[in-house]
């Protein structure tokens, strides 16, 4: 319906040179997703050492490629279900099974980090179990035991059913990052190397690697077809029916980023790096429908951006606008099809508590 899209295109957003400042951009160079005027780019970016074999695209043929002749959709939720407030300022990381049970947890502060196991009521989350540790992410395997890893070590563990802590993999010297498991029970974890985050160098490693059942490796991602790095800090990991690999990859310091979809071979299949009228993209949540409908919070623009497994954008939704959520950082979709939100308000107030919102997904996009 007319009332339920925006026109993308039209909007009147100047895009400024990333080395001088200017407006007038004309070319981008999609390696170091910067955008450049005529002469930046010709002084400035040609003469980097490391820029020789990049590719530069012209702002005319990325609006051709990512805005061909029609409008996108201006929601991907209908309406917000349910809602509950938790004790933690933030939910950096959500996931849901089956008897409505969540889990999420919150790291920021050390004192006050925790894992949060609960059940959702009409009206609350009845906790189940706490786990209080400084956990960097959380990924559930078949049998519903919880893997996470810490911020302080290289371990990747379990919590089992009965409490017990196991360590399954000692990953010195890289460090694991977001983890995620699969419809085939194999653990994904993203690994950076020792050393600064950034800037990335040509000696900065950077992988994703999947894991069999039994934590043996079967798959290292590291480079595209050119030996060009596929990550400069691979975020959360989610993968389709088809095993596709979807990964927010954080490009810069000030969290910064795009979606890099791989498959299991190295192959890439695209990758998105928000919308040219947005000022900054900063993918942190991801969440898969059953159709393989790639949801995505942005936290800068408090926004959902549904994209197809081509990487063409469907739909750009901005949650505060419609239902008053912002700053949107973790996604799942429960066993019934709602998709569930967790927001925080990271550096701006750590005095508010954080919520889990329970949203409906317009029907067409599941």
């Amino acid at each position: 319906m007319a009332s339920n899209t925006v026109s993308l295109r039209k909007a009147q957003v100047p895009l400024y040179c990333h080395f001088c400042n200017t407006p007038g951009v004309q070319w981008k160079c999609e390696e170091c997703d910067v955008f450049m005027c005529k002469s930046c780019k010709e002084k400035i970016h040609q003469r980097l050492k490391s820029a020789h074999d990049h590719e530069i695209v012209s702002i005319s043929d990325i609006s051709k490629k990512n805005f061909p002749q029609k409008e996108v959709a201006s929601e991907v939720i209908t309406s917000v279900f349910n809602s509950y407030t938790t004790a933690v300022p933030v939910i950096n990381s959500l996931l849901c099974s089956s008897d409505d049970l969540v889990y999420f947890i919150y790291h920021a502060v050390p004192e006050n980090a925790r894992l949060v196991k609960g059940k959702m009521l009409k009206s609350s989350i009845r906790t189940l179990q706490t786990l209080e540790k400084r956990i960097f992410d959380i990924a559930l395997n078949r049998e519903g035991e919880i893997i996470f890893n810490e911020m302080v070590d290289n371990d990747v563990c379990i919590l089992t059913s009965s409490g017990e802590i196991k360590t399954v993999l000692d990953t010195s010297p890289l460090m694991p990052l977001y983890l995620h498991v699969d419809k085939d029970n194999e653990l994904i974890v993203g690994f950076r190397g020792r050393g600064p985050v950034f800037p990335i160098t040509d000696f900065s490693v950077r992988q994703v690697i999947i894991f069999d059942s039994d934590f043996k490796r079967k798959v290292v991602l590291e480079t595209d077809k050119k030996g060009g790095k596929l990550f400069s800090y691979p975020g959360r990991i989610k993968t389709d029916s088809n095993n596709v690999l979807y990964i927010a990859n954080r490009k810069s310091a000030d969290g910064c980023g795009r979606i890099v979809a791989v498959d299991r071979n190295g192959r890439l299949k695209f990758t998105y790096n928000g919308n040219p009228v947005l000022d900054k993209f900063i993918p942190h949540g991801i969440a898969i429908t059953p159709s393989n409908k790639i949801i995505l919070s942005d936290v800068r623009n408090n926004a959902l951006h549904l994209l197809n497994t081509r990487g063409e954008l469907l739909a750009l939704h901005f949650l505060d606008k419609d239902h008053n959520i912002e700053r949107p950082c973790s996604l799942c979709i429960d066993n019934e099809g709602y998709l569930l939100i967790g927001n925080g308000q990271f550096r701006d107030n750590r005095d508010s508590n954080a919520n889990i919102y329970v949203t409906k997904i317009i029907e067409h996009f599941m």
